[in-house]
């Protein structure tokens, strides 16, 4: 990027640029509380991570997850803050929303009505918070930026990739560690009903579906090593959910999407439930969060000729490489295999069939080595004491303990007979491990 381009742009970093602030002790409690009461979680690789930002403290790291669930920023940031990392987190400018307050309107409306009077006087709006909890902002589309006393700002598909570059650039600079989500996935119009075309949607999977990694933002960080001369590392995280906790609230907001409503009540309803699924009285569900090791990325040297295209094939490696090893991570839940015992359709299975499936799918995943490493699949959540895959009839039963609830009926057992009530949710735990049933084979 040329100086004068850099500048222009930096010029414009108030419009999206983090402002990191430490938790207080309260606020670290309840966020704290609150995934407690929601999620069982487990984390590997993150010590490793720790070391190694103690052993290279004079280097960016970009951490690259999977993305299924909006509890993701808040799952990744508590997570960091608790292991003293100060790590920032890129964020669509559709959550930077300044015209809706946590705590006089999401707060009253989704967790319990008394907020609105104890705020009193206070208050902070979702793009406020995030900002100043170390989120960075990128636009998706172009945007006219009003200022006061100004005509403002429009930005063009060109401003806002060149904007993002510089901001990427100063992260580096500034040997940041930061978290951006390069994945993208196809919804296609027999999967969710309401669609009646084919889309490429970026950002978090409605459908349980990543089909791949855009390696634009891989190309910004390898970019951004080449002209500011600082080590950059990448770290591949894989994010895995049962269940993930906005799985039936998905249809709600394509429903919303396809009426025509502002985007505005969209956002709200959208994280109104992130919320409120936060704080109520349930089962608790399994999360597993996944570290792979850093690795170093490696730009040209500057004194090449070809530097611009090698930068490129650079990137577009790097995003194959580490969705492959985000994808090798996935752990298997006993509800990925029993949703993926039903066929396409999801049509009415008798005890008996769904039995033998499951034991079908369980002899696969036995012996199933995936990835460009070739390794054994993570069983830890089928696996019993004894560390044997459970039975059928264990699968089953752990899996109708979350998905067959009052709040959440997705299947259920209907005299003999196994059905299926929500086959698009259904289909999301399907997805989440699709990659490893590519090539099964009943027997």
């Amino acid at each position: 990027m040329k100086e004068k381009i850099f500048k222009k742009m930096e010029s414009m970093f108030p419009f999206i640029e983090h402002d990191y602030h430490e938790l207080g002790p309260l606020e670290m409690t309840i966020v704290q509380l609150a995934r407690g009461n929601t999620f069982n979680m487990r984390v590997v690789g993150l010590e490793g991570i720790k070391r190694f930002r103690e052993d290279h403290p004079d280097c960016a790291v970009t951490f690259k997850p999977n993305h299924l669930s909006e509890a993701d920023f808040i799952i990744l940031s508590i997570l960091f803050r608790e292991n003293n990392m100060r790590v920032l987190t890129e964020g669509g400018s559709n959550l930077f929303i300044d015209d809706i307050d946590i705590f006089k309107d999401l707060l009253p409306e989704f967790v319990n009505p008394m907020f609105a009077e104890l705020s009193g006087n206070h208050g902070i709006s979702i793009a406020q918070y995030l900002k100043s909890r170390g989120a960075f902002k990128v636009f998706r589309k172009p945007i006219a930026i009003r200022q006061d006393e100004e005509d403002g700002i429009k930005l063009g598909k060109k401003d806002i990739l060149s904007l993002s570059r510089a901001y990427r650039y100063h992260l580096v600079e500034e040997r940041e560690m930061y978290v951006t989500f390069p994945g993208y996935s196809t919804v296609k119009s027999g999967l969710l009903e309401l669609l009646k075309k084919n889309e490429t949607k970026t950002g978090r999977s409605y459908t349980g579906q990543i089909d791949g990694f855009h390696h634009l933002p891989f190309l910004m960080d390898l970019e951004a090593s080449f002209h500011t001369g600082a080590e950059i590392y990448v770290v591949a995280v894989n994010i895995a959910y049962e269940p993930v906790l906005e799985d039936v609230n998905f249809m709600e907001l394509v429903k919303l999407q396809d009426s025509g409503v502002e985007p505005e009540r969209i956002y709200r309803q959208d994280l109104g439930y992130i919320m409120r699924e936060f704080t109520r009285d349930k089962k608790k569900g399994n999360l597993s969060i996944k570290f792979g090791q850093p690795s170093r990325m490696q730009p040209p040297d500057p004194k090449d000729t070809l530097a611009g295209l090698k930068i490129k094939n650079a990137a577009h490696k790097l995003a194959a490489d580490i969705y492959t090893e985000v994808l090798s991570m996935q752990p298997v839940f006993p509800a990925n295999i029993y949703f993926t015992a039903f066929d396409e359709k999801f049509n009415r299975i008798p005890v008996p069939t769904m039995k033998k499936k499951i034991d079908d799918l369980k002899d696969h995943l036995r012996t199933l080595l995936w990835g460009k490493d070739k390794s054994g699949v993570d069983l830890h959540y089928v696996l019993g004491y004894n560390g044997h895959i459970f039975s059928a009839d264990e699968i089953i039963n752990r899996t109708l303990e979350n998905f067959n609830t009052p709040h959440r009926r997705i299947t259920d057992l209907d005299g003999d007979i196994f059905v299926v009530y929500n086959k698009d949710v259904a289909q999301q735990y399907k997805n989440h491990t699709a990659h490893f049933f590519k090539d099964f084979k009943p027997a």
